[in-house]
């Protein structure tokens, strides 16, 4: 939009080359200041985009999201005025409501600590975002299987239960297992860690998530 000041000056060269005389430009300029006044002209001053001391409302994403002990993921806020106008250069202030779960930092960036979940927030000037859920998976350190040197006859079951340990030795819970047995011909195992012995012999039978596997355990298939 044009400016009072500058296309006044616009207007006064373009007479003066013209010839127009000093009463005639007068009242062409007082004409002009009325209808910019009118039209709502603006001065020399720019208006810019909302500032920070503007904003009504913040939106943090992603959510929900999910990630491993020590694994980062990154929030973003995005601070908007009340006619939903993006404010920008707002740094806000992150919280994470669980800092046993996961930290985050000034830029944004979360940390998972330990299994669970935590609600995270940006705030500014009194204005508070959404929540986005963050849940935090332990890591599977170790696995115990249950019993471990058992002995069963041609036909019959045995019943195998895995554990799965963090690197602190606490239990997690929710873990799908993978069950294997040394030699299908003297016991099989079932996803469910029950096993069957088909004929006599001995075999080791292991549980796994991932790439950690659990300490051997000894079955014998008497006749």
């Amino acid at each position: 939009m044009w400016s009072y000041s500058a296309l006044t000056r616009t207007i006064h060269i373009i007479m003066t080359s013209f010839g127009f005389s000093g009463s005639l430009r007068l009242l062409v300029l007082l004409t002009l200041s009325a209808l910019l006044v009118s039209c709502g002209g603006s001065s020399d001053s720019s208006s810019g985009g909302s500032s920070s001391s503007n904003v009504t409302k913040i939106t943090v994403t992603p959510t929900p999201v999910s990630v491993a002990v020590g694994q980062q993921t990154t929030f973003y806020a995005s601070p908007v005025d009340a006619n939903n106008n993006a404010v920008n250069n707002v740094a806000v202030t992150w919280n994470s409501s669980s800092a046993s779960v996961a930290t985050i930092n000034s830029s944004g960036v979360a940390t998972g600590v330990g299994g669970g979940t935590t609600q995270i927030t940006a705030s500014y000037s009194g204005v508070t975002s959404n929540t986005a859920t963050l849940t935090v998976t332990p890591v599977v350190a170790s696995i115990k299987i249950q019993p471990m040197s058992p002995a069963i006859t041609v036909g019959a079951t045995q019943q195998f239960t895995a554990t799965a340990l963090d690197s602190s030795g606490n239990t997690i819970t929710g873990v799908t297992f993978s069950w294997y047995c040394s030699f299908a011909a003297v016991a099989t195992i079932d996803a469910q860690g029950l096993a069957k012995g088909v004929s006599p012999g001995t075999v080791t039978i292991v549980a796994s998530v991932g790439n950690v596997t659990s300490q051997p355990a000894t079955l014998t298939v008497n006749p």
